[in-house]
């Protein structure tokens, strides 16, 4: 067997990608708090996911499992930047079940010294996660928050006009130096040699000679498609590591998910339009419960629709038969309401708009037309 690299696995994060499988491989230590190593059926090794929902955490200490780089954990293509984006950092339960259950704490020493200065293999955890998470919520928050903007520009989901037609990978790096976010590099070390990680069992290197590679090759036994091993301690740098990686792949597209608004990497086909996000053991995704369950109701049978075809064929008439001056301030604002009710509607079809939310905003806007008085027109 050749011998590993030698990356550190007892500290920091380690990532690397195989664009061909689609796969996204990573070493870091984690807690082992109501932990599931799942084995997918198309995975080579384990993928980690909460083996039940949690409401609070159980019990106050918790041991550390390490991993190494014959055995790592194996997930989609694109997941850790896809749950960063998704996580909900706003309290120390939902920041764990949403994100660092996943990840580990490795990556929290670039915002807390509770975290840098912790390496016990046994501790007070919720007491332990509760500082960290006290002392680096703003600077996560903020950091998602660049990360979610760059994402949206990129594939835009954000709804501008500006460079729409733009290549997805042009706009990435125009928006990486614009907004510095390569600066989130200089704490990334990289490990070319990953030629070994993926395992070679049975093949001698002091004997190698090219019919033994390529059917060690054939047999998955010898990888060279796995992308440069990734190693940081900081949570901005595999970050954006994760970003660039699926940015400036051409064939890799990010969406918004119609049912539940998470971001998504479609898996089979472009025109997909619910995601399957899943955090525990047994949790059904929003593609699993398909259109009929999830999206439930037709554009057309929503009450907001409804309200909106009324109202629009109502001004409209009005306005061809005189009753509505067509440089009125009613019909001014008929022009503007036509195109904000155009751009709520497309939200709530893309998943990023409440139902409710959508009825709420248009009542109020159709209720501004009574308010115009069209006595001296």
């Amino acid at each position: 067997m050749f011998k590993s690299p030698i990356i550190p696995s007892s500290h920091g994060f380690g990532i690397w990608f195989n664009k061909k499988e689609k796969k996204e491989y990573y070493v870091t230590p984690l807690i082992n708090c109501n932990l599931a190593f799942v084995q997918n059926i198309n995975n080579k090794y384990k993928e980690v996911l909460l083996a039940n929902e949690m409401s609070k955490f159980a019990k106050p200490s918790y041991s550390k499992i390490y991993r190494d780089y014959a055995h790592p954990i194996e997930e989609r293509y694109g997941m850790f930047l896809v749950r960063f984006l998704n996580a909900d950092f706003s309290d120390v339960l939902s920041s764990y079940t949403t994100f660092f259950a996943f990840y580990g704490m490795e990556l929290l020493k670039e915002y807390s010294n509770t975290a840098k200065n912790n390496d016990d293999s046994s501790m007070d955890f919720f007491e332990f996660f509760s500082a960290v998470h006290k002392e680096s919520k703003d600077k996560i928050v903020k950091l998602q928050k660049q990360i979610r903007d760059c994402v949206d520009f990129v594939y835009h989901l954000d709804d501008s006009e500006f460079y729409k037609d733009e290549l997805p990978h042009i706009k990435f790096i125009a928006h990486a130096l614009k907004n510095d976010l390569y600066n989130y590099t200089n704490q990334t070390n990289i490990f070319f040699n990953t030629l070994f990680v993926n395992g070679t069992d049975g093949l001698n290197p002091n004997l190698a000679n090219p019919s033994k590679v390529r059917k060690s090759i054939k047999d998955g036994k010898l990888s060279y498609k796995t992308s440069n091993i990734y190693h940081s301690s900081c949570l901005s740098n595999i970050v954006f590591v994760s970003l660039e990686e699926i940015a400036m792949n051409i064939y890799v597209t990010i969406k918004k998910c119609q049912n539940c608004g998470k971001y998504f990497i479609p898996t089979s086909k472009e025109s997909e339009i619910y995601c399957d996000i899943i955090y525990y053991e047994k949790e059904k995704s929003c593609r699993i419960k398909g259109a009929a369950e999830t999206f439930k109701k037709n554009i057309g049978e929503v009450d907001a629709y409804k309200l909106y075809k009324k109202t629009y064929q109502r001004i409209l008439m009005q306005m061809q038969r005189g009753k509505i001056n067509p440089y009125s301030e009613k019909a001014t604002y008929f022009t503007q309401w036509k195109q904000q009710a155009q751009l709520y509607l497309k939200r709530y079809k893309k998943g990023k708009l409440s139902e409710s939310d959508l009825n709420e905003w248009m009542q109020k806007s159709v209720d501004k037309f009574d308010k115009y008085d069209e006595k001296h027109m």
